[in-house]
């Protein structure tokens, strides 16, 4: 009973299903950054054929961020996470599967890393928006909190764990395994319910 006191925001269901959807997919966009890094080297050893593949999924969800932000405003917010999941998702299931079989080029990596970065672009938006409708006002500042440190988290633990992954295995299935991450997200937003209040005009 006394730990059940102590977990703060976490106590409420809503709000404990959102942040573990968080904290796995942004492991999973961490993990993933150094995955496709090593995917791109395995096909072409070469700086520029890095660049191109990054670039591809930086400009994308930059250039989408704004968009992303209207948007994640007009419709149900937890509905635009799980396409989000769901597209890269798919997005890196698909770069797996290219690597697996030695069918990809570079150009593959190009357009499925921009399509990895247009769905990115829907995520953070969508999630920040959502936190006040999971958690009680009186513990807004704690869930936000705990958003934040997540980040700082995943951000050592994902390209750590995406290292450790590649070295014992390929960057082929260090991609399956990002591209889990992105399933497990998607199932805890699956089984939150949160409703949804169109803005006003």
């Amino acid at each position: 009973m006394k730990l059940r006191g102590r977990l703060g925001a976490l106590e409420e269901r809503e709000f404990r299903l959102l942040w573990f959807s968080r904290v796995v997919s942004d492991f999973g966009d961490r993990f993933g950054t150094i995955g496709l890094a090593f995917a791109v080297l395995a096909i072409e050893q070469s700086a520029a054929a890095l660049a191109y593949v990054l670039a591809a999924r930086t400009i994308a969800s930059i250039a989408l961020f704004l968009v992303a932000g209207v948007w994640a405003d007009r419709l149900p917010r937890q509905r635009v996470m799980l396409a989000s999941d769901i597209g890269r998702g798919i997005a890196t299931a698909a770069m797996a599967a290219l690597l697996l079989t030695d069918n990809a080029e570079i150009w593959h990596l190009v357009v499925l890393a921009a399509v990895y970065g247009a769905a990115e672009a829907f995520f953070g938006p969508a999630s920040q928006g959502l936190v006040p409708q999971t958690v009680s006002p009186a513990r807004l500042q704690e869930a936000n909190g705990l958003m934040s440190l997540s980040r700082n988290v995943t951000a050592v633990a994902g390209p750590a764990a995406a290292g450790v992954v590649i070295a014992l295995s390929s960057p082929g299935w260090a991609l399956v395994v990002d591209a889990a991450t992105f399933g497990v997200s998607a199932a805890f937003l699956l089984l939150m319910r949160v409703s949804f209040a169109k803005p006003a005009k």
